[in-house]
């Protein structure tokens, strides 16, 4: 900024209302524009202002009176100062005054004895003391004068006339000795007046009896004149000059109307020429406003009003009716523009100040902060259906919807540019719509004081747009996570990613307003939940990968474990979790701004979490339970004898597995998931420094158990009842033959060993070391069959070999047999009559070794891992 205008002269120094003065000094302006104000004693003077440079302005005074500063405004250097100072006075209007009246541009009619009459200004009454001020140019001030005598006056003429004032305005400088002699002279002067009525009266006695004689003359004349025409001739005069009035209007009637004519003509020239811009001023309104210079028909408008506003002639009130007019529609104008979006928070502040200044009779800073909240509102809904018709257009055109949300939109690529459009709208917006509301409660904006309730109602503006922003939001985002779990997943994280940036941008636009803090914790609620959202559609998209394994297992073995073969199905569910853990702590964990952490301890997204991935779980548990529990097929018996046959390795297609196989592979995978990826998974979520779901892993963990133990049962009665239901028949196979002594086993212990070595071959080749549980188990229903079909035999042929069976079947199972088992074998023994004779007992010995060497590979194969032989 500049310096400040300083005023150091003036010229003139005093005058009535309209006195033409010129001002002088310093830092006046740089131009016409530049000056934006003028005070003269406290009167605003600026629309008379002619700004001439920077060190002159000329302007007229306005009505003020008495002494004043002359203070000059501009926008260089603001409010200036005066070293000077002008009187303004008033002043009465006599018949003797000059003044700027209206006269008609005739000569004065002259005096019938042909004389002028003498102007009064011209007289100046002689000094009466007699003294000359010729020379003396020194006048006493006229100020001192009125305050040394408030009521009096220097005239000689008036009522009020002092002495004093008189000798101190004409004779200031005059010795007192030629004031004494002034005294002297008017004494005599004074005297001489006394004496001089019968000295004139001597002096013109000739004069006075020639006086004497015209008085009697005009008295002879006098009665002469009444006797001819008596007492009364006025009528006759009258009659006279009424007749003379009437042919001289014969006689110039019509030169007299073309002079009335004329002078009309005349008097409407002068009156255009003098008030020319009241005249044109309606053609100049519209000019401007075609121009769209409404600060010209503003300025002009208020100009006129001041010069013209309290007239009386009618002509100036029609012209000043049709400015009003004109004003009215250029308001209507103005407040339409300024309602009409878009428009830029400039053109609206411009059109506010012009309605301001033209008086409208509303509120145009608060109509525009409303139609500013409207043509939000509008937007983001113009948004929201330009972008739903979108989709419909697109679906229609497609003939199907493919891929559709919970509420029946599908989830199309402009989902992301709806977030974007809409959070660019909200942000531009508010960026206009709070510095505008802002401006006018502080009064910048507002033409009248502003209502306090007002404060309250831009609350509930800015909450209501942001709620409607937040509506949409919801809907565009996490309207359709069925349909966004389907993508793939580097097009899901991009979208979340994208999504969540918009809306960071659109909080981040809002912090920069300092907004109350309800409406900017509304958008942090919604970046919340989208947060939540995005984590929510990650793992969704992973329980129904888990879920659709069951269609992906081929029962090919990946890899051997200590638990046994398993597939490929517990590395897929760990893969699974894995993605969606780490695509949570990519997209959605970390925290923008002023935003809640997302897995804080106890929080309600942590339990969600904990929820989901428990289901995610449960419902790979259900996944190896559907697999061989819920499909079971019929056993056949006849497949115990050729699954010595069989490997791993020679059957890695599904279609070659059996029941019973894929029943031990299940089993092998849920014992290995037990194990093994659960604690896999409790270590990927502390990996992302996550709390791991320790209830869920639990819940699991239960689950798999559970899981393993039926399908370890449902295997041993699919393997174990055809077993036993064979021992019964061919255990009395030849019961009717004589009996002999027995040199073998038989055959039905040889069979029992057969199928048992079966079973421990399936069983080993895909559980490994976990299979001698399902060997012990069907071992001890066997011994369970054995000793219910031991009876007291009536012979000791028959006790012989009922012994020899036990003690080989007994040999045969030694390793796999528990307590239980061994209880109903020594059950079965006990109930047989002992061997007495040495004879028999050598006997038994021998069988039993040579069934050891002849027996001596099965034994070994159901003794031993398949690996070891």
């Amino acid at each position: 900024m500049g310096p400040p205008p300083v005023v150091t002269g003036i010229s003139p120094k005093e005058g009535p209302p309209g006195t033409r003065v010129t001002i002088r000094g310093e830092f006046l302006g740089t131009g016409a524009t530049d000056l934006i104000g003028l005070k003269i004693c406290g009167c605003d003077c600026l629309l008379s202002a002619e700004w001439k440079s920077r060190n002159k302005i000329v302007a007229r005074s306005g009505p003020c009176k008495g002494r004043g500063d002359i203070i000059v405004t501009t926008r260089s250097g603001g409010e200036g100062t005066s070293t000077v100072q002008f009187r303004g006075y008033h002043e009465s209007i006599g018949p003797v005054k000059e003044s700027a009246v209206w006269v008609e541009e005739t000569a004065p009619p002259a005096l019938p004895w042909g004389r002028r009459p003498m102007s009064p200004t011209a007289y100046t009454p002689p000094d009466p003391l007699g003294l000359s001020t010729e020379g003396d140019d020194y006048k006493f001030p006229e100020e001192e004068l009125n305050e040394l005598f408030p009521d009096g006056s220097g005239k000689l003429t008036d009522e009020n006339f002092q002495p004093g004032w008189y000798l101190l305005e004409h004779h200031s400088n005059t010795s007192f000795e030629d004031l004494k002699a002034g005294l002297v002279f008017l004494q005599r002067k004074v005297e001489g007046q006394k004496e001089g009525q019968l000295s004139f009266l001597k002096a013109n006695t000739g004069a006075v009896m020639d006086q004497l004689d015209r008085l009697v003359l005009l008295k002879n004349m006098y009665e002469d004149d009444e006797r001819k025409n008596g007492r009364e001739p006025l009528p006759s005069l009258q009659a006279a000059i009424e007749e003379s009035i009437s042919l001289a209007d014969s006689l110039f009637s019509e030169i007299l109307s073309r002079k009335e004519n004329a002078d009309k003509t005349r008097e409407a020239l002068s009156m255009l020429t003098r008030h020319k811009f009241l005249f044109q001023l309606p053609a100049s309104i519209d000019k401007n406003i075609k121009k769209k210079e409404y600060d010209l028909v503003v300025n002009d408008y208020t100009r006129v009003k001041n010069l013209f506003g309290n007239t009386d002639v009618k002509l100036f009130q029609k012209i000043l009716d049709e400015i009003d007019k004109k004003i009215e529609d250029l308001k209507e104008n103005l407040y339409m523009r300024m309602k009409t979006m878009p428009c830029n928070v400039q053109e609206q502040t411009k059109y506010i100040r012009l309605l301001i200044s033209l008086n409208w009779e509303g509120d145009a800073a608060w109509e525009a902060v409303s139609s500013r909240h409207q043509y939000l509102m509008a937007l983001l809904n113009k948004v929201k259906d330009h972008f739903k018709l979108k989709e419909e257009q697109e679906n229609s055109e497609k003939g199907k919807r493919k891929s559709r949300d919970d509420s029946g939109v599908s989830w199309g690529v402009g989902r992301g540019s709806w977030c974007a459009c809409a959070s660019a709208a909200l942000s531009r917006e508010l960026h206009a719509l709070w510095p505008l509301a802002r401006r006018y409660f502080a009064g910048e904006l507002a033409g009248r004081p502003t209502d306090p309730q007002r404060h309250a109602e831009l609350k509930e503006m800015i909450i209501a747009a942001v709620e409607l922003f937040s509506e949409h939001m919801r809907y565009c985002l996490m309207g359709g996570s069925g349909a966004a779990g389907a993508l793939p997943p580097d097009t899901l994280r991009t979208r979340l990613l994208a999504n969540l940036a918009h809306l960071r941008e659109a909080y981040e636009s809002l912090l920069k307003l300092d907004l109350p803090s309800q409406p900017l914790a509304i958008v942090e609620k919604v970046i919340f939940e989208y947060r939540v959202h995005g984590m929510s559609v990650f793992l969704q998209r992973a329980l129904r990968r888990v879920k659709a394994l069951s269609g992906l297992e081929t029962w090919k073995v990946q890899d051997f474990t200590d638990y046994g073969a398993i597939t490929g199905l517990p590395h897929l569910l760990e893969s699974y979790i894995e993605e969606a853990l780490s695509c949570i702590s990519k997209c959605v964990l970390p925290c923008g701004r002023r935003e809640t952490p997302l897995l804080a301890e106890h929080s309600p997204p942590l339990l969600t979490l904990h929820k989901q991935t428990e289901q995610i779980l449960m419902a790979f548990v259900s996944v190896l339970e559907g697999l061989v529990l819920d499909h079971e097929e019929e056993f056949d018996n006849s497949s115990l004898s050729i699954l010595l046959e069989q490997s791993v390795e020679d059957s890695p297609e599904s279609g070659s597995r059996s029941w019973q196989q894929k029943l031990l592979i299940a089993n092998a995978n849920a014992h290995y998931t037990r194990k093994v990826i659960l604690d896999r998974v409790a270590d990927a979520f502390q990996s992302y420094s996550v709390m791991p779901p320790l209830a869920g892993l639990k819940a699991s963990r239960e689950a798999l158990s559970s899981l393993e133990t039926r399908i370890g049962e449902q295997y041993i009665e699919q393997k174990g009842d055809p077993l036993v239901g064979t021992i019964e028949p061919s255990m009395f196979v030849g019961r009717h033959q004589p009996l002999t002594m027995p040199t073998d086993a038989r055959p039905y212990v040889y069979e029992i060993i057969n199928n048992l070595i079966a079973v421990h071959a399936e069983v080993d080749s895909i559980c490994g070391p976990s299979s001698s549980r399902y060997v012990r188990d069907i071992c001890e229903t066997v011994c369970e069959e054995v000793s219910r079909l031991a009876a007291t035999p009536l012979s000791r042929t028959a006790a012989f070999r009922a012994r020899l069976d036990c003690a080989l079947l007994r040999l045969a199972c030694s390793e796999h047999l528990t307590r239980k088992a061994e209880s109903y074998l020594i059950e079965a023994l006990a109930g047989l009559p002992p061997l007495d004779n040495e004879e028999d007992k050598k006997r038994m010995d021998n069988l039993i070794q040579g069934f050891k060497k002849r027996m001596e590979l099965q034994l070994a194969c159901l003794n031993c891992n398949v690996e070891t032989i």
